[in-house]
């Protein structure tokens, strides 16, 4: 189903995208260094199979959650029972060894227990073509959760963790995901202090929108501390288009970060990775954050950044079900465009 507009309808999202990509940035760009103090730091690192989970009642509550009606929203109203989702399995997404997919979900929890992913990104490296490709999976995409149902796909990890995630992106869009990591939604603002700042461009309506929250900014060029930068990517008002505006401005965020990052010298980024480091929740072992810092380690500065989104501009409609504004793909131009971007071709 195709979209007349790029409005998702869901401006509850939050900014934990910027602080969850930064780890993967702090990761690719300290892995040298970090090996120093591998049984230490590594060490501190929690464990997926650490956390804790919710109720099967307490998870009920949150997936019954009714949203806030947008008073803008001019979309269809469904019932669950009238929504066709496909019924076939997406085409896997065939990738080389040179290809290494990591999912990172942000969250704002403090990491000990399973709550909704509020952010996902998967974080494609292709050391061949030296690319580090961004794909944001919007929050609100309703779509079939295997062995659960049709839900929006934040639901996913919180009733399965990274293994129904990674089976709803397998099943739903033929994405291989090899790791994952969750980070916390408030370590976003020490992360951007800890770099110095970062330097962010303003449209006119971004720097009012700012200003009227108290900031000191203007049209153009600035250097934004953390809680400045949290501000402006958590802005969902300026030319009000939900998850896509917010996400277009975490990706600018995002961007100016692993450039800073990139530029510091060693003892600032071992500063950096012990304050992000208890953080982090993680599948990976031990050994397999060390293979990955091998191997990715002697690329970081050569990786060029493209970032995109699913679903795509004109590929999904914007509805109300049962209470919950969503987003309904259109999947084979979504399963198209993946293949294209971070398929083997």
């Amino acid at each position: 189903m195709k979209g007349s507009s790029n409005k998702s309808g869901t401006p509850k999202g939050r900014g934990a995208l910027i602080a969850l990509c930064v780890v993967l940035a702090v990761i690719l760009t300290v892995m040298v260094a970090a090996t120093v103090y591998v049984e230490v730091t590594l060490g501190r690192i929690r464990r997926s199979d650490q956390q804790s989970t919710l109720s099967s009642s307490e998870m009920d509550d949150i997936i019954n959650e009714t949203d806030p009606h947008d008073p803008d929203f001019t979309g269809p109203t469904y019932n669950k029972d009238d929504v066709t989702l496909p019924e076939d399995t997406a085409p896997e997404i065939i990738n080389g060894e040179h290809v290494l997919n990591i999912l990172l979900v942000g969250s704002d929890n403090d990491g000990s227990y399973r709550g909704r992913s509020d952010s996902m990104i998967l974080c494609t490296v292709d050391t061949d073509k030296k690319t580090l490709t961004m794909t944001s999976f919007l929050r609100d995409m309703y779509l079939n959760i295997p062995g659960y149902g049709k839900q929006r796909i934040n639901v996913a990890y919180m009733v399965g963790g990274f293994p129904m995630l990674y089976d709803t992106l397998r099943e739903n869009f033929g994405v291989v995901v090899d790791y994952g990591v969750e980070v916390n939604f408030d370590s976003f603002t020490e992360v951007i202090d800890l770099v110095g700042g970062v330097d962010i461009t303003l449209t006119s309506a971004e720097a009012s929108h700012l200003r009227g929250k108290g900031y000191d900014v203007h049209e153009g060029l600035n250097h934004m501390d953390g809680a400045t930068a949290l501000a402006h990517a958590r802005n969902r008002t300026t030319g009000y288009d939900g998850d896509f505006s917010r996400t277009n401005r975490q990706r600018a965020v995002l961007e100016a970060l692993v450039e800073k990052a990139s530029t510091l010298d060693v003892t600032s980024l071992m500063n950096l990775v012990n304050a992000m480091i208890p953080m982090v929740v993680t599948d990976m072992t031990d050994q397999e954050i060390i293979a990955v810092s091998t191997n990715l380690a002697p690329i970081v500065s050569d990786l060029e950044l493209v970032s995109q989104r699913i679903p795509a501009d004109g590929t999904y409609e914007m509805a109300m079900i049962d209470g919950m504004s969503v987003l309904i793909p259109d999947f084979d131009p979504n399963r198209k465009l993946l293949q294209e971007t971070i398929g083997d071709n």
